[in-house]
């Protein structure tokens, strides 16, 4: 593209005429008298002139033997982006454009502003003075403070249901500098959210002797499947259904954080390759507890029953069995003391056991007395054995024993024995426990 340069060119353009009715150009029809249009020199200009103008604008020198100027110069302009200066304040942007819009665009359009105050919450624009609308991150969300710090940021308008109620908003495309809001994170190579940062926030507790309850702890993230799921304030809950008496389950979170679900399944779990702990077989349920129901199908945590432990968030958690009742035995070799004495209690294999007895005995006659600690009736801790001097002679006792046990349910009790001849009573025993969960 040149501009004309024959020894009939002028040097300056000549000045333009009043604008006449806008039409179209005829080869004209002699027959019925219709002359043909004229190309005036004032069109001619128009029309090199707004080409020229294109190429000076991208920086392209014009040049008479080079026919892709154009479509160069074109190229480069689209590259180029007008940036605004940003007239608004701190969360109220604005901007005018050159020529100024007169309504809000369509969904699509692009600004480049640069932002003169850092947005300390929601915020908003208004180009040309249009109706402010708010200002929105990619996770299509009102921003929360720092996404537009001082710099140049892009901004498109959009129309879409669900998005300030279909009624309109900008959206950061990029900001400089600024925070980046992004969409909750629903696969494994997703960015997530600061709010979804963090696993294991949770514990286990029986709601009733037949629900579980998950409720969140020093946060709400639980990664499941490869994603973090954020558990709702109220917790989620299991009712029991189709379970088993007397037998272990481990209980298990799925779901998403918009529909979570607790299942209880006697399948033991083991890492998934993510390191999360899972149910062995199903990398999609993510441990979070054990639980074992009693004879009548029910949930029970107690003191003398510690049959519900989390996987996460362990504290140590005491069981005892206590009895202010004496106890008359009267046999030579061990026996246990008394099924009422049991102290029932789950632990994991990763977690260290401490169990104890104690208490004190008096004897009929002088007599040999000897104690055990049994563990699922095996003993467990050495043998205690006290000499009665006479009848009127008490002594007291205690046998303990800290050590790692299977994973799985257990009853610590205590055994006793008492010297041929001789009545042992044995006064306000108690047996502890205590267990990590």
């Amino acid at each position: 593209m040149y501009k004309i340069d024959n020894s009939t060119a002028v040097v300056t353009i000549p000045a333009s005429t009043a604008a006449g009715t806008p039409g179209f150009f005829t080869d004209g029809n002699p027959a019925t008298g219709v002359p043909a249009t004229i190309m005036p020199a004032e069109y001619q200009n128009m029309l090199m002139m707004e080409i020229i103008n294109v190429l000076v604008a991208a920086g392209v020198t014009p040049s008479k033997s080079n026919f892709t100027q154009l479509l160069t110069a074109i190229k480069a302009v689209n590259r180029q982006g007008v940036i605004l200066t940003d007239t608004g304040t701190a969360g109220a942007y604005a901007a005018a454009n050159t020529p100024s819009l007169t309504s809000l665009p369509a969904t699509g359009y692009i600004q480049r502003i640069n932002i003169a105050n850092l947005n300390p919450g929601a915020a908003t624009y208004s180009p040309d003075g249009l109706t402010p609308k708010p200002i929105y991150g990619l996770g299509l969300q009102p921003l929360q403070g720092g996404e537009l710090p001082v710099g140049v940021a892009v901004l498109m308008y959009l129309v879409q249901a669900g998005v300030n109620s279909g009624n309109g908003a900008w959206i950061v495309i990029e900001s400089l500098g600024g925070a980046s809001q992004v969409a909750p994170a629903a696969k494994s190579q997703h960015a997530v959210q600061l709010g979804q940062v963090g696993h294991g926030q949770c514990r286990l507790s029986v709601g009733s002797t037949t629900t579980l309850l998950l409720k969140p702890y020093n946060g709400n993230n639980v990664i499941v499947n490869g994603v973090p799921l954020q558990l709702p304030s109220a917790g989620v809950t299991y009712t029991a259904s189709g379970l088993t008496t007397s037998t272990l389950y481990y209980v298990y979170l799925g779901g998403t954080t918009v529909a979570p679900t607790l299942s209880l399944s006697t399948t033991g779990h083991s890492a998934a390759p993510n390191g999360v702990e899972t149910k062995t077989g199903d990398t999609t349920l993510t441990l979070v507890g054990m639980v074992y129901t009693n004879a009548s199908t029910q949930f029970v945590d107690s003191l003398a029953s510690r049959t519900c432990l989390n996987w996460f968030n362990r504290r140590n958690l005491p069981g005892a069995n206590l009895s202010s009742s004496p106890f008359t035995f009267t046999s030579a070799t061990y026996v246990e003391a008394s099924t009422s004495l049991r102290a029932v209690f789950l632990t994991w294999a990763d977690d260290g056991v401490d169990i104890s007895s104690s208490g004190y005995f008096t004897s009929s006659a002088i007599s040999i007395i000897g104690t055990q600690l049994y563990l699922d009736g095996a003993q467990v801790a050495p043998a205690q054995q006290t000499t009665i001097q006479s009848n009127a002679q008490s002594a007291d006792f205690s046998s303990r024993a800290v050590n790692f046990y299977t994973e799985g349910l257990h009853t610590a009790s205590l055994f006793v024995s008492v010297s041929s001849g001789a009545t042992c009573t044995l006064q306000t025993i108690q047996t502890d426990v205590i267990v990590r969960g």
